[in-house]
């Protein structure tokens, strides 16, 4: 069978998944909640799918085993920090819920402008927020390629395959609206389970022996890839420490992950995910093992990108019919996950920035120029891409950098400290994304073995809490309205629920 052939039938089946989930999630897609949030009616089968394809990407299918394979047990930060970041949604996103229920938010600029009294300041969160979306978009376009690079031995460019699966992405996204995404989503996982799965058991067994004689030889030819800093030089314990502590905060910070808190049924679903999600990690324990074999197997070259060895390892051990089924699923995991991401980044441009500018927008015209949008970003994610390639896990390492400030915002001041002002929240946000780029960009990332992101995130809750005591809050009767459903006061008056959602 030639690369031509897999390529095609590849793409014809990521085509076909594609539109079943689309044409099933139209029907709740006439509006902007229920083509954004699903109307709030997705139950915990469909919740759950829906974050684990979005937490599990091209990332963890390609990305995090070319970590492994370039930095070794340094690729352990990214199973710890979704541990972290899950028992943190436990407790907040079923907060979140009550409170978007209440004043019909969804979007993570709704909830911001509401909490703090202040459009402007949800404009700014929108724009901001949008922009460094852009890079997540950016990382499942660098994986669709990599896919490609290898199954297709060149038979078609790397512009191409991006232009031919992000359009298929782009008309998914416009007509199913979230539910048909979440749909995608579940087909995608159970390929990616198999894929993965049988990768897994196929590579100790026919290159090793075994998973005894595996093992044995990673420890015999590769120790300093089980040890910290070992073969990546400068990633030790504490910067091990800095980031999961820097990604597990930052993670629901993530303007799609945070709206897939509105999309639930009630908060008892989000609470079932905070639980049973850490099932995915057994994929990411198997995929850093893949990137360890892979040391092995290819050989330990500069010249290897590392976001191709799960291709490669593939293409070597797979018969041709197995490795359609692998690259469908490795296709999915570029595609399906970049959907909640365009729709959020679309949904932030409309609402939180055109209407809010322009007041006298109504809803119908915010849901089609949200639709709209759909293919613009889409088209300018592609472009960025393909000016700045970039190693997959690189790109979402500084991207959590940034996004990651927004928590003193979200959760310090937007659901436990009323004293936090609009003032403080702008003036930390800056400075986090001031020290966050000097870092970074001076190539001081770590600092003396500490994650930069980490670095500016502390100064940002400096200033943070210093401007908030200097500048005037919301008011306490305002706070009681906004928080009357999630943290209920005994004798306070609740009053309009509409009036604490004016922004």
């Amino acid at each position: 069978m030639s690369t031509a052939v897999i390529l095609t039938v590849s793409l014809i089946l990521v085509f076909a998944i594609t539109l079943f989930g689309a044409f099933r999630g139209r029907l709740q897609s006439r509006d902007l909640e229920g083509w954004l949030v699903n109307s709030r009616r997705m139950g915990s089968f469909l919740v759950w799918f829906l974050l684990g394809s979005e937490i599990y990407t091209a990332f963890t299918f390609e990305g995090l085993a070319g970590y492994a394979y370039k930095n070794g047990a340094a690729a352990f930060y990214n199973v710890a920090l979704n541990d972290v970041a899950y028992a943190i949604g436990f407790f907040v996103l079923p907060t979140i819920w009550l409170i978007g229920r209440r004043f019909r938010f969804v979007t993570q600029s709704d909830f911001i402008a509401g909490r703090y009294r202040s459009k402007p300041l949800g404009v700014f969160v929108a724009l901001t927020s949008a922009l460094i979306m852009i890079a997540y978009i950016d990382l499942n376009i660098t994986g669709l390629s990599a896919v490609v690079q290898v199954i297709g031995n060149g038979a078609i460019s790397d512009v191409w395959s991006d232009i031919i699966g992000f359009l298929i992405l782009a008309v998914a996204v416009y007509l199913g609206g979230i539910r048909g995404n979440a749909l995608q989503a579940a087909i995608k996982d159970i390929l990616m389970f198999v894929a993965l799965g049988a990768l897994f058991f196929a590579v100790p067994l026919r290159y090793f022996g075994g998973f005894g004689p595996m093992y044995a030889q990673f420890a015999e030819k590769i120790p300093n890839y089980l040890v910290l800093p070992g073969v990546s030089k400068h990633l030790g314990v504490t910067w091990l420490i800095t980031t999961v502590l820097l990604n597990g905060v930052g993670q629901w910070m993530w303007p799609q992950w945070f709206g897939v808190s509105f999309t639930a049924k009630n908060p008892r679903t989000l609470k079932l995910q905070a639980v049973f999600m850490p099932f995915y990690q057994l994929v990411k324990v198997a995929v850093i093992t893949i990137g360890f074999a892979a040391v092995i197997v290819l050989g330990a070259s500069k010249q290897i990108n590392g976001n191709n060895v799960v291709m490669m390892l593939a293409t070597r051990t797979f018969p041709e019919w197995f490795v359609i089924l692998f690259t469908v699923a490795a296709m999915l995991a570029a595609i399906i996950p970049a959907g909640p991401i365009i729709m959020t980044s679309a949904s932030l441009l409309a609402r939180n920035v055109y209407q809010a500018l322009r007041p006298g927008t109504t809803d119908e015209q915010v849901y089609r120029i949200t639709r709209g949008l759909v293919f613009p970003l889409t088209v300018i994610a592609l472009i960025l891409t393909l000016a700045l390639p970039s190693l997959i896990v690189s790109i979402l390492l500084v991207a959590y950098d940034f996004i990651s400030q927004f928590f003193p915002a979200v959760v310090i001041g937007g659901l436990f400290w009323r004293r936090a002002t609009k003032q403080g929240v702008v003036a930390g946000l800056v400075t986090g994304w001031t020290v966050a780029a000097y870092l970074v960009l001076s190539g001081h990332d770590p600092l003396n073995g500490w994650n930069a992101g980490l670095v500016a995130l502390l100064a940002n809750l400096v200033v943070f809490f210093v401007v908030s005591l200097l500048t005037r809050p919301v008011s306490a009767e305002y706070l009681d309205l906004f928080y009357a459903d999630a943290f209920p006061r005994r004798n306070s008056d609740t009053g309009p629920a509409a009036e604490a959602g004016r922004a």
